[in-house]
């Protein structure tokens, strides 16, 4: 059975970023340093390819080790690196967790294959190109080698992959989902229904990341770490608990959001 979830107006996407924020500033070299390990076990295969399939199998138990610190600041807790390993040792979410790694990488093959298929030419061209031709001259064979069109279908399914993927994951592991197949209907689901607040969320990521262009990207090592937590955040306000309880003068019943002070959720 799919969990249930809340449907948000579109300020709330800022609420969201301010949670973040807010979790962030508590422990920010932390999250910094967090965020600076997950980039380095991406860039492993760039080092070491024989290392590639580890580092993407190792993607979603860093992505919910940062989850779980989370979780731990907002019960007062103290956290550090390490604890951004804990969905290693977590035994019986861990292997959910492989398994959705699997469908993820299945899904980047399936892009890869699609961005091989409309971007051929300009692949040919790179592959083609001579160190004595000029700069400008591959630059345009390359945008005359790509249409819109295709940069447009190319956007629309890496964005489909994010959406499938990015509530699957805490589904998987903090909701007990084990249906890998339902988690992502379940995340495609959530996106539709509350794209007014994801929305802005997403606009006000962009944007900040747009700022932080003529900083040499520097401030994404704040930015990103804070679009983890407040993601996060957005998942607890979503799939807070909703649970029915009966009048006591008739027979109706009435939806009551249970209060998640005692678990350090975040409450929307």
């Amino acid at each position: 059975m799919s969990s249930e979830f809340r449907v948000f107006k579109a300020a709330m996407g800022i609420q969201w970023l301010k949670a973040g924020w807010s979790i962030f500033k508590t422990q920010p070299m932390t999250f910094v340093f967090m965020y600076i390990f997950i980039i380095i076990v991406a860039l492993v295969p760039l080092v070491a390819p024989l290392l590639q399939l580890l580092a993407a199998f190792a993607s979603p138990f860093l992505t919910a080790g940062m989850y779980m610190a989370v979780l731990s600041k907002q019960q007062g807790k103290t956290i550090s690196l390490a604890d951004i390993l804990a969905p290693f040792s977590a035994k019986g979410r861990r292997l959910h967790l492989f398994r959705l790694g699997l469908y993820q990488m299945g899904a980047i093959i399936l892009l890869t294959l699609l961005a091989d298929f409309l971007f051929a030419d300009a692949f040919a061209i790179m592959q083609e190109a001579s160190s004595t031709q000029q700069p400008d001259e591959l630059i345009n064979a390359l945008l005359a080698s790509i249409s819109m069109s295709d940069i447009m279908v190319f956007a629309i399914a890496h964005c489909f992959n994010l959406m499938a993927f990015a509530y699957a994951l805490p589904l998987v592991f903090f909701k007990g989902e084990t249906r890998i197949f339902t988690a992502i209907k379940q995340s495609l689901k959530v996106f539709h229904k509350n794209m007014a607040p994801l929305g802005v969320y997403g606009l006000a990521i962009a944007l900040l990341i747009l700022a932080s262009m003529p900083l040499s990207m520097i401030p994404l090592l704040v930015i990103i770490p804070i679009s983890y937590i407040s993601f996060f955040v957005s998942f607890q306000a979503i799939f807070m608990p909703v649970v029915k309880v009966q009048s006591e003068h008739d027979e109706s019943t009435e939806t009551v959001q249970q209060d998640g002070n005692d678990t350090g959720r975040f409450d929307a």
